[in-house]
């Protein structure tokens, strides 16, 4: 809570408390809408200073703050003008440094140590909460200095004063970390001490990310391998993600959960209670028919897309791929865009769970895959990817609640596009809101790329980190989708100036 002078806020500070609120509401607006890329970004963390994004529109202007501070001030250390789809890796950035742009960017941060690594997507204030219910993946459970299988929260306060706490999932307060006053856009660390679930929360909006299987960030020796590096979602009714090793969590008991994946299996997520999800009894996302979804697909392969619709408020994530260790979260389909950002250089190495691109939507649709071309200043149409659902015959709106999906890697399995060569860094459109999660399987795969102010860098360090890209939809390009009085939803095409509606 705002404590103010003598008990009474002078004009200055009712005038940043309602800027702040006003600010908030802004972001959770243009989230919702798809938008959260267009939102104020924030460095979750980065031991390199390196963080690699694209430009999501035309006469783009991004703008990088050293921290919060400079942010409030309206200090800019880095302003840059750039072109769809354009990539940049940002140098000498800090955890706590902020982005905006007028025409959307995302992007991630870099961590190296030795052989480990983890980019770690931008966190983005449209995504912010005051609560969320969260599980800590994997090698999180070592509340120690000394240890090397510690878990860390991120957090980057929105621009109100707030008072956050960690507990566990039945709200015990974990290592005494509560009342933990925060200023505007400051940077805190919090630690975890379990792979388990966790509550955070506070009096006010926060952005958060999460690592874990770390040690050496506080100084203490030790290798960093970097398990697990994800965004920390709010809470969702509706969502898709790729359901690998993951697991779904609900802070309220018997929050019933339904799931369909693309390939048209369909059913519910109970508990070992048999009672839907429940706080402290969190569902293993693939596991056996009946519990999980079943799911047996191999890393981020189309049929293994699964939307999850629930009664109550869920949060999740899919653990892993074959090959990586990173985790990516669910993603609310109310935040999907239909332009996201793609900063990696792909290696055409292995398979899918190597290197590759990995697209759903809840309708079917098209996807486009570009590159920049820095030669010529110009995107470049590489894959056309085909978003379907599998064997699923639309006959009433529930069949629509079946994700659509495609790929590009280098394997055949159904929906994917083959990828052929390496992929430069650039953009993906599509002309209904997508889901987006991207890799590169080869560490030493780091080509030259502009960086700030007329400089050029390498690329930030990528292998097998599967990572969940977020964008931007643009008026003219947002799809327009209506039910029928068929009860079936339709989009709206438009080709050669005739106007169509196909079932969505």
């Amino acid at each position: 809570m705002k404590v103010f002078a003598n008990n009474s806020p002078s004009a200055d500070e009712v005038g940043a408390v309602a800027a702040g609120s006003t600010l908030g509401l802004g972001q959770s607006l243009l989230a919702n809408a798809g938008q959260p890329a267009l939102t104020v970004l924030s460095v979750g963390y980065t031991n390199t200073g390196k963080v690699q994004g694209c430009s999501l529109g035309d006469g783009n202007v991004v703008e990088v703050y050293a921290n919060g501070s400079d942010f409030n001030s309206g200090t800019v250390l880095y302003r840059e003008f750039m072109s769809l789809g354009e990539p940049i890796c940002f140098t000498g950035l800090s955890d706590g440094a902020i982005i905006t742009s007028t025409q959307g960017f995302y992007g991630v941060s870099e961590a190296i140590d030795g052989n480990a690594e983890t980019p770690m997507g931008l966190l983005s204030y449209g995504l912010s909460f005051k609560f969320t219910f969260l599980f800590a993946f994997r090698d999180s459970n070592e509340y120690q200095q000394s240890a090397s299988d510690r878990g860390f929260i991120f957090v980057v306060n929105g621009p109100l004063d707030n008072v956050i706490k960690l507990t566990d999932g039945n709200g015990v307060v974990t290592q005494g970390q509560e009342d933990i006053a925060l200023t505007p856009w400051q940077h805190y660390v919090l630690e975890t001490d379990g792979n388990k679930e966790f509550i955070l929360s506070g009096t006010n909006p926060m952005m958060t990310g999460i690592t874990s299987a770390m040690s050496n960030i506080d100084g203490v020796t030790g290798t960093n391998t970097f398990t697990d590096s994800r965004l920390v979602m709010p809470l969702t009714n509706d969502g898709i993600t790729w359901p690998r090793s993951g697991q779904v969590s609900a802070p309220y008991a018997n929050t019933q959960v339904e799931f369909f994946t693309r390939d048209n299996v369909t059913g519910f997520l109970n508990s070992t209670l048999g009672t839907g999800v429940n706080p402290g009894l969190p569902v293993d996302f693939d596991a056996a028919v009946g519990v999980g979804t079943g799911a047996s697909d191999t890393d981020y392969e189309p049929d293994g897309a699964t939307r999850v619709l629930a009664t109550g408020l869920i949060t999740a994530y899919s653990g892993a791929d074959s090959a990586g260790s990173s985790a990516s979260p669910l993603m609310p389909t109310s935040a999907m865009s239909q332009v996201v950002a793609q900063p990696f250089f792909i290696d055409d190495v292995g398979d899918g769970g190597n290197s590759g691109i990995a697209i759903a939507s809840p309708y079917e649709g098209t996807a486009k895959v570009y590159s920049w071309n820095t030669a010529t200043s110009s995107l470049v149409l590489e894959y056309t990817v085909p978003l379907l659902r599998n064997g699923v015959t639309i006959s009433s709106k529930q069949d629509q609640k079946h994700p659509a999906s495609g790929q590009v890697a280098n394997e055949t399995t159904t929906g994917t596009v083959l990828l052929v060569g390496d992929l430069d860094a650039g953009v993906i459109i599509a002309d209904v809101p997508i889901t987006v999660v991207v890799q590169n399987g080869t560490q030493t795969y780091t080509p030259t790329l502009r960086s700030q102010n007329g400089t050029t860098t390498t690329s930030l360090v990528n292998d097998d980190d599967e990572t969940l890209m977020l964008g931007w939809t643009p008026a003219d390009l947002k799809a327009e989708i209506t039910e029928g009085t068929d009860g079936i939803l339709y989009k709206r095409v438009i080709t050669g100036g005739v106007e169509t509606w196909v079932v969505a």
